[in-house]
């Protein structure tokens, strides 16, 4: 008898506590879900915009975007970026804002990520070892589905990339169109450089703009006072 009581209590205990010791998941899997749903027309969009050859980075633009969305459908920020070889017109690295998935890391913007990659892959050495400039990007052109932040910016600088387009401005927190605030090493370091708005249409720059403030900025929004 004593046992079929504990039997009986066992199988309660799990049907009981099973639910709790998943409740985390089941909530992230809810939320998952909510989130592809209220994606679902700006996807839409995303997917039935079709290349305008009027706008000589329209292709780019829509890379970039693409990657933005894959990122969102993480949880992360809708961002995307790629490298360009200008001689061959071929994207050569992608990256994506990744700060969300699949842990937090606060450093991954959609910038920083991909020159992550493209560093790690091209391991280039130090110039004492070769007589060569690591920072020699000869050719390549970084784009961005939305401004460089002064984070990403300083970065790219010092990656040695000379010419970067952005497919719609930041206006609360993009850095290139606030040069001048650079400290006057990175202004300096910066003066050969170009960095300027992507040739797109109108269209795919809102799509953009879009893309970003889908989740733009929450945490600064929620933080405590």
């Amino acid at each position: 008898m004593i046992k079929k009581n504990l039997s009986a209590l066992l199988v309660i205990l799990f049907f009981v506590c099973t639910p709790l010791a998943n409740s985390d998941e089941i909530q992230e899997t809810r939320n998952k879900q909510l989130r592809l749903a209220r994606l679902a027309p700006l996807e839409k969009r995303i997917f039935d915009y079709r290349i305008n050859d009027d706008y000589k980075d329209d292709s780019y633009g829509l890379t970039v975007i693409k990657s933005g969305l894959e990122s969102l459908k993480e949880g992360s920020g809708g961002i995307g970026a790629c490298l360009v070889d200008s001689t061959t017109g071929k994207v050569i690295e992608y990256g994506r804002n990744r700060q969300y998935a699949t842990y937090f890391r606060s450093d991954l913007h959609g910038e920083m990520d991909l020159l992550n990659r493209y560093e790690e892959r091209m391991k280039k050495s130090t110039r004492s070892k070769t007589g060569e400039n690591p920072r020699e990007c000869k050719n390549l052109v970084l784009v961005s589905s939305m401004e460089p932040c002064p984070m990403c910016l300083t970065r790219i600088i010092n990656s040695g990339i000379k010419t970067v387009l952005y497919v719609t401005e930041d206006k609360e927190g993009g850095m290139v169109t606030r040069m001048n605030n650079l400290p006057p090493f990175w202004r300096e370091f910066a003066a050969d450089r170009e960095f300027r708005k992507a040739d797109c249409s109108p269209k795919l720059r809102q799509i953009a703009h879009d893309l970003f403030h889908f989740s733009h900025r929450d945490f600064a929004k929620n933080r405590k006072k």
